[in-house]
């Protein structure tokens, strides 16, 4: 028997580590690969994880591996549902600091330096001299000691209960998700690609404007068990706002129609499209932009089509001199341009682009949908998270980023 045995390597997608476990195959199960994966990388919850080969198929937890699926690329990943509950945690965790913050009105200078440094990455070269540096190392351990430990002892005063009663809160109502553009700038083809549904307009309407727009709607249900052993359910029903091409608007149209939606809606956030060979006006897109602003939606603007033209680089510019107006660029990463609270910008190609011999596969989607979610906080940051649920590949590709990211001591004290 022992000559049967047999080794695989599992990728942990949310920790990137690769764990090599022996299995014995037509014996040794899918939900025992998991348990020793799991016991090997001291997660307590082998529940809250599949096994999945190829990067596509899920393997059902019964079933037993096969000597034929030895060279298989196996994946650990961690289920959608339990993401969300973790996102839910950090956010709860995040207000309950932010408010011990504002009781004690200030961190003290050392513990904000430690904020400051727990954050980087990469070691950067000392100005200060040998004796200078090692003092303010010491001083740095000991207050990102504390760090932790305030954090920890935070952490662990939220029960599991209170968590799911936020994602709930957060979840059980309807909500709204905002896209703009001309017509065929591909807002359909978008959405679709960052829900992983056929996102066909179905319902109509008519703003204080009187100008047209649809929306798409569909349901998602967060199931928990209760401390009574019973099940709470809360039914979100999400709504996709497509509003008409905006092109022979006045500017005041523009403003008026987004002020009066947004104050209608108060919508997660307004993705706003664009692609090379359609109209881009300045103005309006100025107007769209003050509106999020004033009324505190954030607003992505997205560059479809990305290959069809050298124009992409061009509106993408367009995009960026817009968002400048009202706050400094923060970073770039991914390609993703972040504007603070107000936005970001980016280019993207939603579907394969084939153009004689030339073929290029789909860009930057899971960029923004990451960059939309790192960008936004509380209930919109739940919602967002819930309406895309669905896109599994996004979330099995993505949580090793999310992990880290959510995990950050920096944004978890609002620094």
């Amino acid at each position: 028997m022992e000559s049967t045995i047999c080794s695989i390597q599992v990728h942990v997608r949310r920790t990137g580590e690769m764990v090599n476990i022996n299995v014995i195959p037509s014996t040794t199960t899918y939900d025992a690969i998991i348990r020793k994966v799991c016991e090997r990388i001291n997660e307590p919850e082998p529940s809250h994880y599949y096994l999945a080969l190829n990067y596509e198929v899920e393997l059902k937890n019964d079933n037993i591996f096969q000597s034929q699926q030895q060279d298989g690329r196996y994946q650990l990943i961690m289920r959608t549902r339990w993401l969300l509950e973790y996102l839910a945690e950090k956010e709860k965790l995040r207000n309950l600091l932010i408010q011990e913050r504002m009781m004690m009105n200030v961190l003290p200078t050392s513990l904000s330096h430690a904020i400051e440094d727990s954050s980087q990455e990469t070691t950067e070269m000392s100005i200060v001299s040998n004796s200078n540096a090692i003092a303010s190392s010491s001083s740095n351990a000991n207050s990102q000691s504390i760090l932790h430990d305030v954090v920890h002892a935070t952490s662990q005063q939220i029960p599991r209960q209170d968590i799911q009663n936020y994602l709930h809160e957060a979840v059980g109502k309807t909500f709204d998700i905002m896209l703009m553009g001309s017509p065929r700038v591909g807002k359909s083809t978008l959405i679709n690609a960052i829900l992983q549904k056929d996102a066909a307009q179905t319902h109509a309407g008519r703003n204080a404007c009187t100008k047209e727009f649809s929306y798409y709607e569909y349901e998602e249900s967060y199931i928990t068990e209760t401390e009574e052993n019973t099940t709470k359910t809360s039914t979100s029903s999400i709504r996709i706002w497509d509003s008409p091409g905006i092109e022979d608007w006045t500017i005041l149209d523009v403003k008026e129609y987004v002020q009066d939606l947004i104050n209608k809606k108060n919508p997660v956030c307004l993705i706003f499209c664009a692609s090379p060979g359609t109209y881009v006006e300045l103005e309006q897109l100025k107007g769209i932009v003050e509106a999020c602003k004033n009324l505190k939606v954030f607003i992505a603007m997205v560059v479809t089509n990305m290959y069809a033209s050298d124009e992409a680089d061009i509106i993408l510019k367009i995009f960026q001199d817009t968002l400048i107006r009202h706050h400094v660029q923060k970073k770039v990463e991914n390609n993703i341009y972040y504007y603070g609270p107000i936005g970001l910008c980016t280019q993207v190609n939603s579907i394969d682009y084939i153009v004689d011999d030339i073929r290029k596969k789909p860009e930057g989607i899971d960029e923004l949908m990451l960059g939309i979610m790192n960008s936004l906080s509380d209930e919109k940051l739940l919602q967002w998270c819930f309406a895309i649920q669905n896109n599994a590949p996004f979330w099995a590709r993505a949580q090793r980023q999310i992990w880290k990211f959510y995990s950050s001591v920096k944004r978890l004290l609002h620094y």
